[in-house]
């Protein structure tokens, strides 16, 4: 909520930046509906819906049929961010959204010690970020190479590379695997590139890949 006394609500399940036109026109009838002043692709291409009334805000949830609040759940991703892979790219060497909903849907042993940002992409190109993503895939032509501990924000740091041509089904058990190892060794509230720069990639490996 911001200073004069408005808010804003960010859409679930609207984070690989893909909205079909019937999507697009609820969006609009909503924004018009709830008198909402803006709208925003963010940086992780969700939608956010900006500068409304805290009382538009409860009334707009229960339309969607939504909870009341939607705290982020700690033993899963914050979010997936996915580039239009093959489908939609010539320079695309895999499809992204099959990968994109399958490492969504991973359930985690416990709560994540941080945030983790994901992102998957289609090409070495890397149009979603996935060097500085806690969870970087891109695909390439033996298979996906998975990175880990990236970061973009006031301490970037480029994720290391874990594993190279890996099939989908590898880099999703992958996946899994190092974020478990992270939430056990990692302490409350250290992002992983923090946590990769005190432990180091050949440990990480030699942890996971064994």
């Amino acid at each position: 909520m911001d200073g004069n006394q408005q808010t804003y609500f960010v859409l679930p399940h609207v984070d690989a930046g893909r909205l079909s036109p019937e999507a697009l026109e609820h969006l609009a009838m909503l924004a018009r509906k709830y008198r909402i002043p803006n709208i925003h692709i963010t940086g992780a291409q969700r939608v956010a819906l900006l500068g409304m009334e805290p009382e538009a805000l409860a009334a707009l949830q229960a339309e969607l049929g939504l909870a009341p609040t939607l705290p982020q759940a700690r033993n899963r991703m914050h979010y997936v961010h996915a580039c239009p892979g093959r489908a939609w790219c010539r320079f695309g060497q895999a499809d992204t959204s099959e990968l994109r909903d399958r490492i969504e849907a991973i359930e985690l042993d416990g709560p994540l010690p941080h945030k983790v940002k994901v992102g998957i992409s289609g090409c070495r190109f890397c149009c979603s970020a996935s060097w500085v993503r806690d969870v970087g895939l891109a695909a390439e032509k033996r298979g996906w190479r998975f990175s880990f501990g990236g970061n973009s924000a006031g301490r970037p740091r480029v994720g290391d590379v874990v594993a190279e041509g890996l099939s989908e089904d590898e880099a999703v058990a992958l996946v899994a695997r190092t974020l478990n190892y992270y939430l056990r060794e990692a302490r409350p509230k250290i992002r992983s590139a923090r946590f990769m720069e005190r432990l180091g990639i050949d440990a990480l490996k030699k942890a996971v890949l064994g």
